[in-house]
């Protein structure tokens, strides 16, 4: 069985992998969910990643704003879940879809959702009003954090999520094959780990 630490992306903490922890942990394996200090300002992914701790031992996956984060850590394997890999601004640049939104900011220039109607139109389109009501209770604020580059290819992971609106599928894929990384297709938004937890359990046990 594996060990797997899931690393949560802008505005959210470990607690959104309840349901995926708890499949994984159903088929065998171990699971940790730290949260990352999102709303401290000038924060970089290399401090991110302090936070986590070298996992050696680990399939270390980044959702989302995560994928600024895991090349830092030290791993045993990365899965990138809908996520923005490593990589130069320039290239990443064009990564959301049209009209996304978290662009509302706050005096200290934290990005937020302003309120449940836009987050579950915006954000958590595939989620029942449930599940994203549920999810935005507990989004908190994300300071800026640019990416700092690092290796990103053949021996990386991508889940494309197919229906994703916030970080576009064409893109992830585009990316994902034009670095050598590894693709693997899901049918679903941006957050499976709400709306299809043991689809993408199966996929992450495969891994293994």
């Amino acid at each position: 069985m594996a060990r797997f630490v899931l690393v949560h992306g802008g505005w959210h903490g470990g607690w959104c992998f309840r349901w995926l922890a708890e499949e994984l942990e159903n088929r065998g394996h171990h699971v940790a969910s730290p949260d990352l200090p999102c709303e401290e300002v000038g924060l970089t992914p290399l401090d991110y990643a302090r936070e986590v701790g070298p996992q050696p031992d680990a399939i270390v996956v980044g959702h989302s704003l995560g994928g600024f984060t895991i090349p830092h850590i030290e791993a045993g394997a990365r899965v990138y879940l809908a996520a923005l890999p490593p990589l130069e601004r320039g290239e990443i640049k064009d990564c959301f879809v049209e009209g996304f939104g978290g662009a509302v900011r706050d005096i200290r220039d934290r990005s937020y959702w302003p309120d449940a109607d836009t987050a579950a139109a915006r954000m958590y389109p595939d989620c029942s009003r449930p599940q994203s009501d549920w999810a935005f209770a507990q989004l908190r604020r994300q300071a800026r954090l640019d990416p700092i580059p690092a290796p990103f290819g053949p021996r990386d992971v991508v889940i494309a999520t197919l229906q994703d609106a916030a970080v576009d599928p064409d893109w992830q894929i585009r990316t994902a094959r034009t670095h050598g990384a590894r693709v693997i297709e899901l049918d679903s938004g941006h957050s499976p780990f709400l709306t299809q937890p043991d689809e993408l359990a199966n996929i992450l046990s495969s891994l293994d």
